[in-house]
């Protein structure tokens, strides 16, 4: 029995570091599955020490309205933002998490994940599960690398719109700092519709 569950835990291992399926909720993965419209972003993740790893990913509506988180790390959103004023503030500013009830919170965390190609996606539904109407939308990935030193990807689609194989993706760095600057590389996106 005891050798059944490591090899089934092994192999849940192996299916999170090839597939990424540990950072995909249900719906999302349904959603992908089904062939829908979507947004999926990826990028290479390489954990650092203290004082970084922490990131949120979340989507904005045309007016800057915080319209969806997809994941955010669970040391920050679950009250990290208080003592730790540098892990991902502008997230912090946008999403409120300290107003958030407990179940919103577990329902967009997560632990710092592992080493390796990490694959998120949008369904094109709100924090509260309605779908979004058609229109102008970016995305945004914030990363803390180390103390003050954070990165900023954000991307801008049309939902309802046609398939975007590669999204142009701007980066902005602040109070750059050479330790763990590779937290998060290779960042690409695109939205499909099907």
């Amino acid at each position: 029995m005891k050798r059944v569950v490591f090899m089934l835990i092994a192999l849940a291992s192996v299916c999170s570091v090839l597939y990424g399926c540990n950072h995909l909720r249900a719906e999302e993965t349904r959603t992908a599955d089904c062939g829908e419209e979507r947004l999926e972003i990826s990028f290479r993740f390489h954990r650092g020490g203290i004082a970084s790893s922490q990131y949120a990913i979340w989507i904005e509506d045309e007016t800057g309205r915080l319209v969806r988180t997809l994941y955010a790390t669970s040391f920050t959103a679950k009250g990290g933002y208080e003592y730790r004023e540098d892990a991902v503030p502008v997230w912090v500013s946008k999403a409120k998490p300290q107003t958030m009830t407990a179940a919103q919170v577990d329902a967009i965390t997560g632990a710092t994940p592992r080493n390796g190609v990490l694959t998120y996606r949008w369904d094109g539904t709100d924090d509260k599960g309605n779908r979004v109407p058609s229109g102008n939308y970016k995305f945004f990935v914030e990363g803390t690398l180390y103390w003050k030193s954070r990165v900023l990807y954000s991307g801008e689609l049309i939902w309802g719109g046609e398939t975007q194989d590669s999204i142009p993706v701007k980066v902005e760095h602040f109070n750059p700092s050479v330790t763990n600057a590779e937290m998060i590389t290779g960042l690409k996106a695109c939205h499909i519709k099907k």
